[in-house]
């Protein structure tokens, strides 16, 4: 009857605890972070073809909302191009899962990068130069 009875009271404890805990939401790596719908701003830093490409990123919980891009040094009518159309295609896809941008390749994968930079740092760390 004590085994019954103690069994007993370690599920309610342990079922409190679960109850009790917060809402998190687990991420690829194993560490967890607290969702938030809050709209935040976030910064970048990839390498393009003549230079290094800085985006702004604004996400708002789970969707990025606008990108925006410069780089200052990309070729004019190529690498230009990619920072005019790339970040658009980012948010219509919510994602850096995008086609990079025809004979600008090199600068659309740093835009692609400095995206990934400014939403996960930890993973994506901004080039060395």
């Amino acid at each position: 009857m004590k085994k019954v009875l103690l069994s007993l009271l370690c599920l309610v404890a342990i079922t409190s605890m679960v109850a009790c805990s917060k809402d998190k939401k687990g991420t690829e790596d194993g560490k967890t972070s607290e969702t938030s719908n809050e709209a935040v701003t976030l910064t970048g830093t990839g390498k393009g073809f003549g230079g290094p490409i800085t985006v702004t990123v604004k996400k708002e919980g789970d969707k990025i909302i606008s990108v925006e891009a410069v780089g200052e040094k990309e070729t004019e009518g190529i690498g230009t191009n990619a920072i005019d159309q790339l970040p658009n295609k980012i948010v219509e896809a919510n994602s850096t899962d995008v086609d990079v941008v025809t004979s600008a390749t090199v600068t659309s994968q740093g835009i692609i990068d400095a995206v990934n930079n400014a939403l996960d740092p930890d993973k994506y760390p901004a080039p060395q130069e």
